[in-house]
């Protein structure tokens, strides 16, 4: 779905994406998760050797999610997804992130769902952005109005739709956001939501600006800082090898 300031979008597409996925992060349970590792340090030297040697890495996270690891369970599930350091299995994939979203992942949760939206499972796709939404984790709430948009259902999820793209605006989500004014612009909830639909993207706008602002007045020590885990192991994905069909992969909280 294109908006009148898509090429304003696509100019600035990497801060766009970097920020939202901080907010991602900053919302998700990444921590928790990784609190419950018996000892973090393997997880931290199987994200290390993503980079120079994916294949070794791979083997590790595997091994790692076969003893228990909740972390490496979503990471492998990933790593069969996106065909990182191992053939491409959706079938694996969709086992590892199934075990890492009934263990409480909260990328778990995303990436399974995300992998049942490619397989065009779009029922099982809700089914677990639902559960996200009901336990108050508010990126899911995106991703389950993009599952009503796409579905055969639309029509009759209107209205859940709009709440749904609201609450996730207002949470911070940016990606909701421009999701949300630019379908309100064009008329899909209704024509008297066009104005809004126009004030709201052009309040998006003005967040992205602000964005660029703050990223160019930016010391370099603190954009090497500012990054978090969960877009530098998305950087790494792309670097070695086909990037992720669900868009993003995470790696491990920094050790403190």
């Amino acid at each position: 779905m294109k908006c009148i300031l898509c090429k304003i979008c696509e100019a600035n597409a990497a801060i766009l994406t970097e920020k939202r996925f901080a907010w991602l992060e900053a919302q998700s349970n990444s921590v928790a998760i990784m609190e419950r590792e018996g000892d973090p340090l393997p997880v931290y030297q199987a994200y290390d050797l993503l980079k120079t040697d994916p294949a070794e890495s791979f083997k590790q996270f595997l091994a790692l999610a076969e003893s228990g690891s909740i972390w490496s369970m979503a990471t492998v599930g990933q790593l069969f997804e996106s065909g990182t350091g191992t053939a491409r299995d959706s079938a694996q994939a969709e086992e590892w992130l199934l075990r890492a979203y009934r263990a409480g992942s909260d990328y778990g949760l995303i990436w399974l769902g995300l992998l049942y939206q490619e397989k065009s499972q779009h029922e099982k796709a809700q089914d677990v952005f639902r559960t996200g939404v009901e336990r108050g984790f508010e990126p899911a709430m995106f991703y389950l109005a993009r599952c009503y948009w796409n579905s055969a259902h639309w029509p009759q999820r209107r209205d859940e739709t709009l709440t749904l793209l609201k609450r996730g605006s207002s949470a911070g989500d940016l990606w909701a956001k421009r999701f949300l004014a630019n379908a309100m612009m064009r008329g899909y909830f209704g024509l008297r939501l066009i104005p809004a639909g126009i004030g709201l993207l052009l309040n998006f706008a003005e967040d992205l600006a602000k964005l660029v602002e703050d990223e160019r007045a930016a010391a370099p020590s603190e954009k090497e800082i500012r990054p978090g885990f969960f877009y530098r192991l998305a950087a790494k994905i792309v670097a070695v090898g086909r990037p992720s069909t669900t868009g993003f992969v995470v790696g491990p909280p920094s050790a403190t």
